[in-house]
């Protein structure tokens, strides 16, 4: 009997500890892209609205004199809130064949106003792209504006692919950012999202890894960083690491690599155009 009590003990003790607000939970892969996914509270619906929404988007990159389309891919990267800017109902979204995103588009609302999502896209391809929307020109020809750079002291990219992927999270830890915005150019320090909204390969374009992270302020991505193990430029057989930034924000941009900075953007405003690489709009929404 003694015995008996002290098993019944030892559950009852065990069913605390896994209740316990204080303790790390087991989550689903789908609960695993980041905090701003699992509080999310957006009704079904709106979700259905948004995707429906990005579903009349139709992507298109330049390749080989000729234009292809581009696959969506299914589930956006991220969902998220932005309570100091009073914007909800964010998503974030991609178009990727292989390897990096070609386009990031960003899309939420005002939670004062359900008439309309204020949306941007961004090219992050390396090359030209341009998209229509209900078969109508929309984003015209753009050239990207990314650029990737040696990480300045990065190790060797290690030859096994669980090492590299550590030496991606290492490396990506040593970026801070910040941005300039409303009320009053007033600063914002970004934090990093700590997992990669999406990894990725394409040993073809010459890409032996990659991931993609944001700096967000709350969890509203302002910055992407993307962070690759590439090839030698020189033709060499190695590769080496390299970083390149993308826009999601229309603050003033702000990027450091162990507190010197790297990167700068001014407002998106500035630099915004329907023929530009980075490209801000409103579209009427159905649903409120």
């Amino acid at each position: 009997m003694a015995a008996l009590a002290g098993a019944v003990l030892l559950v009852s003790v065990l069913l605390g500890l896994s209740a316990s607000p204080g303790l790390p939970q087991e989550r689903t892969p789908v609960d695993k892209k980041e905090e701003a996914n699992k509080d999310s509270k957006e009704p079904s619906a709106t979700r259905r609205a948004a995707e429906q929404l990005v579903d009349t988007i139709q992507l298109e990159v330049r390749s080989d004199n000729k234009w292809s389309k581009v696959k969506r891919l299914e589930q956006p990267l991220l969902l998220y809130t932005d309570d100091t800017r009073f914007n909800d109902r964010g998503s974030l979204w991609a178009w990727c064949d292989k390897g990096r995103p070609l386009a990031l588009f960003e899309m939420f609302q005002k939670v004062d106003d359900r008439t309309i999502w204020v949306v941007g896209i961004t090219n992050t391809s390396g090359g030209k792209l341009r998209a229509s929307r209900g078969g109508a020109p929309w984003w015209l020809e753009n050239d990207s504006a990314i650029e990737f750079k040696d990480i300045p002291s990065a190790p060797p990219v290690a030859a096994d692919k669980m090492l590299r992927q550590r030496q991606v999270k290492l490396l990506a830890q040593k970026f801070t950012a910040h941005e300039i915005y409303n009320p009053k150019n007033t600063r914002y320090d970004l934090r990093r999202l700590e997992r990669p909204l999406h990894t990725y390969r394409d040993e073809a374009g010459g890409i032996v890894d990659g991931a993609m992270f944001a700096f967000a302020n709350g969890t509203n991505p302002e910055i992407i960083l993307f962070i690759e193990a590439r090839m030698d430029r020189k033709g060499k057989s190695s590769s080496v690491w390299q970083y390149g930034v993308g826009r999601s924000g229309n603050a003033e941009l702000h990027l450091e690599y162990e507190g010197k900075e790297v990167f700068t953007a001014p407002r998106g405003n500035i630099v915004a155009g329907p023929d530009k690489p980075f490209w801000t709009s409103v579209l009427k929404s159905n649903i409120r």
